[in-house]
Order: C-alpha cells, then structure tokens, then sequence
C-alpha cells in the first residue's frame, strides 16, 4: 500500500541551523562597573525568564485549543446554496491512480453523488504514471464533458493534461492540486490548494506531537520533494520554530529525499536518524505508510525506546489498524475529509455549469481531523465508508441543498 506514494520525484533540500552562545569576563579592575551591569543583568534575565514563561504558557494554550478542535466532533458542512441542479450533466472524475486507496473511496463518493443528481460519470486512471495521468486528463478534456474533477494534480505532474483541459474550457475543481505554472484551469479548489491545506497538516501533526509528547518534540523523520510534501514539511518547521521561540522543548531532524528512496531506503534512514538522534521521541513523515514503515525499522534496530511514537497523515488503511490497535506505536493521524469533498465537487460543478462563481475553498468549511487513540472509536473503522462520511454525512446535507428531499 505504501508503494502508492512512489509519483513525487523532486529532491527537497533541507538546511538545519545551529545557535551559539558566547559569554563575557569581567576584570578585577572593573568590579564596580561590573557590580552595576550584573545586577541590570540579573533583572533582565529575570524578566526574559518571565517573558519566556508567559510566551511558553501562551503557546501551550494556542496548542491545547487546537489540540481540542482538532480531536472534537466534525460540524455539519454548511454553506450559500446554488442555482437548479443541471440536468444529465457529463463530467470526469481523474485519479493520480486507482492503486492509492484514497482514489478509490473518492471515486466511489463521485459516483453516489453523481448518481444522486442523474449525472453520467466517466472514471479516469492515471495509474501513478506522469505521462498515463497527462494521457488521461488529455483524454478528459477531448471528451466534450460538461465539468471535470481531479484528485492528486499535483502542479509539477500534471502540466500537459491540465493545459488541454483549460484549452477546452471546461470547468475544472481539484482535490489536492494546483495550478502549474502559466495554466489557470483549476476554478476551484476544494481542500484549499496543496499550499494552504498542506501546510495545515504540517503544523497539527506538531500539535499532536507536542501534546501526545508531553509537552516536548524531539523528532525524527524524512519527507519528500513533491509540493505536497513540500508544504506539510513547512506546516511542521513553522510549528517546531513556534515552540522553540516560546521557549518549549522542541527540536526537529529530518532528512530530505524523494518518495520512492523512502520507500527503498527507510528500513536503513530511519535507523540511522535514530542512532544520531537517541534522544528522539516522535517519528514523523507525509503518510501513515512511511511513518508505519520507519517505526518497525527503528524497532527492529532496537533503538525504539519506552514512550517514542509517530505521527502520520491520511489515516488510511494502515493508520486505521495501528492507531485502533492498543499500544500501538503509531499514535495519530491528521485525517484530510478527501472524501466529503466529491460532494463538494459536485456542488461545484453544478454552480460553474450554470455560469456562477464558485464558492471555492473561502466559503466552504474543510475541517481536518487528528484521530488518535482517544478518540478513534469516533468511527467505525471496520467499515469502508471513509471517516468524513461516516461523521459529517453530506449525502444528508447535500440532497436537502439540492432539494430532493
């Protein structure tokens, strides 16, 4: 399962800095003088030690609200309703490729939609191959559909076949994608763009560290040099900076590589991070599969102590097992709603068939969630309903906005 990451090529270059601290002597000479500055010293050490406190206990606040609105209960989508649903509409639902599990539960929820509202849907494969996927959303775009969905167009893999559907004018929203560069096909972004949702996921999976972590975050791990992975590595430094300059327990080592090097080499780089790092506690990556992955490998080395864990993302169908499993190592995971989002997708369409204005990512809620241990029975996780579903039940909502209840 965890081979389905293997699409991002890029290299990350990722740059680590150290501080140093240097320190003064007074003379005997000058003991009056240095009487009178240690003493200022003295005070101001003083109130720095205040205002870190302040600044830590601040931070701590910032992160136990998230903590709480992240691990809660999911709210009801909720949002301006759209025009008259288009009757007999043709649209195209592209996946990266159907061997990632995510691709499938959202072309299975593309399909109840569009079933829903009497929409014929055309299933594209691009079977985790660059040149098949621009293949496919090429093939898409010469089909003469009314509206196009795509899952995983990642800007810098998708450049061909996003240009052919801007081309042909036809309405395109995305799941997880951008725009590449000098193509604006892309109408609407569901999950807010790989940047701004990426970047949150980075940042609450240092949430569930720092609080699963009892307040400190020595962490080891690898992410790769797709824009995806580029922008949760971002969420993650901006949350270990954060708690550093509060004055928290917080330091982070993570090697840069690309996707299918994870997968070939994590059983020997995440070892190695260990053994340079022994005082690690957390595991973290882009994916529950390399986080999973990169645990056993540290176990098996023996280097995995009391109390050390890892945080993934996705919770797929791995994250699923582990987190439910009692004492397993693997501790949470930052759950994306992919799936509510083939209903968001459709509203979408419907509202560009008809010549409106999206609604896009500004008036929609896209509440991510982190399941951990204390909370996991949330959901039934023996079902292949996707957690959003299950919790947030759109098909409900959606039938009462399109009015055919």
């Amino acid at each position: 399962m965890g081979k389905t990451r293997r699409i991002f090529g890029l290299l990350l270059a990722l740059s680590m800095f150290a501080a140093a601290c240097s320190s003064n002597a007074s003379t005997a000479a000058d003991s009056a003088a240095d009487s009178k500055e240690t003493n200022g010293s003295e005070n101001s050490s003083s109130s720095d030690e205040t205002e870190t406190g302040e600044s830590l206990a601040a931070f701590e606040d910032k992160v136990a609200e998230a903590w709480t609105e992240a691990t809660g209960p999911i709210e009801a989508f909720e949002h301006e309703v759209g025009p008259p649903l288009a009757e007999g509409a043709s649209i195209g639902a592209a996946c990266l490729g159907s061997q990632i599990t995510a691709c499938v539960q959202w072309w299975n929820e593309m399909e109840v939609a569009a079933d829903l509202v009497g929409w014929d849907v055309t299933l594209y494969d691009g079977q985790i191959d660059v040149t098949v996927w621009n293949e496919q959303l090429t093939r898409a775009a010469e089909a003469g559909h009314d509206g196009i969905a795509i899952f995983g167009g990642i800007p810098s893999l998708s450049s061909e076949g996003v240009a052919a559907i801007e081309e042909a004018g036809i309405p395109l929203v995305g799941m997880t994608t951008d725009d590449p560069e000098g193509v604006s096909a892309v109408a609407s972004r569901l999950d807010g763009g790989i940047e701004q949702d990426n970047f949150e996921i980075g940042y609450l999976q240092g949430v569930a560290a720092y609080t699963l972590g009892s307040g400190k975050v020595h962490a080891i791990g690898g992410y790769d040099g797709s824009e995806i992975s580029v922008a949760r590595e971002a969420g993650w430094q901006a949350f270990i900076d954060e708690c550093a300059e509060a004055g928290g327990d917080c330091w982070s080592e993570l090697r840069p590589t690309d996707t299918a090097e994870m997968f070939t080499q994590i059983e020997t780089f995440c070892p190695s991070l260990a053994q340079a790092n022994p005082d690690f506690n957390v595991m973290v990556s882009q994916v529950d599969d390399i986080t999973a992955i990169c645990i056993d490998a540290i176990e098996a080395a023996g280097l995995l102590k009391d109390g050390d864990f890892g945080i993934g993302v996705d919770f797929n169908a791995i994250g699923v097992e582990r987190i439910s499993s009692a004492n397993n190592v693997l501790r949470a995971s930052v759950a994306v709603p992919y799936f509510s989002g083939a209903w968001q997708g459709i509203d979408e369409l419907n509202r560009l068939i008809a010549g409106q204005a999206p609604l896009d990512n500004e008036g929609r809620p896209w509440p991510k969630r982190v399941f951990f241990q204390g909370n996991v029975d949330l959901v039934d996780t023996s079902s292949d309903t996707p957690w959003d579903v299950q919790l947030a039940d759109p098909k409900s909502y959606y039938s009462e906005s399109w009015g055919l209840n």
